[in-house]
């Protein structure tokens, strides 16, 4: 009984040690297929100026990446354009496990609902996106962090498609532009890497015993 809590607790150690992460600020941003109202730069301000460099990581209004209005209000700009793409340049190639929005702002409906993502390794370039992985949902807050776990993949590249905004119905407040406030990738901290490996080592041992 000792030796299935001893399992139990460390399996549990684990997992909560690989949800501790570090943000990894993208480098440059650009889109293929839109222009920008707002800056598209606004989207990777980082820490401490496009969200604060404390848990619980609230987003700082203020400035934010927003598409021109090709339809005009009160058109839906997916209907008239298309999927806006936003291409980030991570830098190097990172160990993805996480990818945090924060909303363009709660006052009309032109933030991003819904997301798919595509990734590509340095070697691979930003014209050889793979990896798909689909049907994320964005909150409209500007204030509050919307995390969601990826599953573990390498990458320098991401391909973010906005795949629909809040826009509902003529007459609505928005949808004639596409939004965000902020966009940041994580990966595992090193020392949660190291010590989720010595925990699962020692289970092991423990097992064989």
């Amino acid at each position: 009984m000792k030796l299935f809590s001893l399992s139990a607790s460390l399996v549990l150690g684990v997992a909560s040690l690989a949800q501790a992460s570090v943000f990894i600020t993208p480098v440059s941003v650009t889109s293929p297929n839109s222009t920008a109202f707002f800056a598209i730069g606004n989207l990777i301000q980082g820490p401490g100026v496009g969200y604060q460099a404390e848990a619980p990581y609230d987003g700082i209004p203020g400035q934010t990446w927003v598409t021109n209005d090709p339809g005009g209000y009160p058109s839906d700009y997916i209907a008239v354009a298309g999927a806006p793409i936003l291409i980030f340049d991570l830098g190097a190639d990172y160990l993805l496990t996480e990818i945090s929005t924060w909303g363009y702002t709660t006052t009309n409906d032109n933030g991003v609902s819904a997301f798919d993502l595509r990734f590509a390794t340095a070697a691979d370039g930003p014209g050889n996106f793979g990896s798909p992985q689909t049907g994320f949902t964005a909150d409209k807050s500007d204030i509050t962090r919307d995390f969601h776990p990826l599953s573990p993949v390498l990458a320098r590249y991401v391909e973010f498609t906005a795949t629909d905004n809040y826009f509902v119905a003529p007459g609505a407040t928005g949808g004639d532009r596409v939004g965000l406030g902020e966009v940041a990738f994580a990966v595992p901290e090193p020392s949660t890497a190291l010590l989720g490996g010595v925990a699962l080592l020692g289970l092991l041992r423990r097992r064989r015993a």
